[in-house]
């Protein structure tokens, strides 16, 4: 029962992650070809183009960080892995993983650091740059739970590359 929450947890996050990036990255794309027509014919200037550029591009980023890091493959080199012998090769995945999970905690307290020391407001659309800043320890905090759920796999046993469309298994 717990492992099907767990389950249910981590097909949620991989559909979220998916839809959250693919949203982004339509939002900028949509107001960069905008900016670039209303360049060719300025009929209207979009107010707060650039703190709604900036919020998508550093969400888009951190959540396509989160969705391939959920699948194992953002700090990867296979063809080294895959040259070594069963025993280099785990102790390899082990050292990666622990690097993975060291740099993802560092973004998220760093990153609250960040965010709570931000104190700025758009010129524009009076937002807090916290909701800007918040997708660093936002997504290395889900960052981190994958680097264990994989160390775990790992050791227990696992490949860390074997079947990535459900992790938690």
């Amino acid at each position: 029962m717990i492992l099907s929450a767990f389950q249910a947890i981590d097909r949620a996050v991989s559909q979220i992650t998916k839809v959250l990036a693919i949203a982004c990255f339509l939002g900028l794309s949509i107001l960069l070809g905008l900016a670039i027509v209303l360049r060719l014919a300025p009929m209207f200037t979009i107010q707060g183009y650039d703190e709604i550029v900036e919020l998508l591009f550093i969400w888009l980023v951190m959540i396509t960080s989160v969705a391939l890091w959920r699948e194992g493959v953002l700090y990867r080199v296979v063809v080294l892995e895959n040259m070594l012998s069963p025993l280099p090769r785990r102790v390899l995945e082990v050292l990666i993983n622990l690097a993975m999970l060291v740099f993802a905690l560092i973004l998220v307290v760093y990153g609250w650091d960040f965010m709570q020391m931000s104190g700025e407001t758009t010129p524009f659309l009076r937002f807090d740059k916290a909701y800007w800043y918040a997708a660093i320890p936002v997504c290395g905090a889900v960052m981190a739970v994958y680097s264990v759920v994989w160390l775990w796999r790992i050791l227990r046993g696992g490949s860390g590359l074997e079947d990535t469309t459900s992790l938690i298994n």
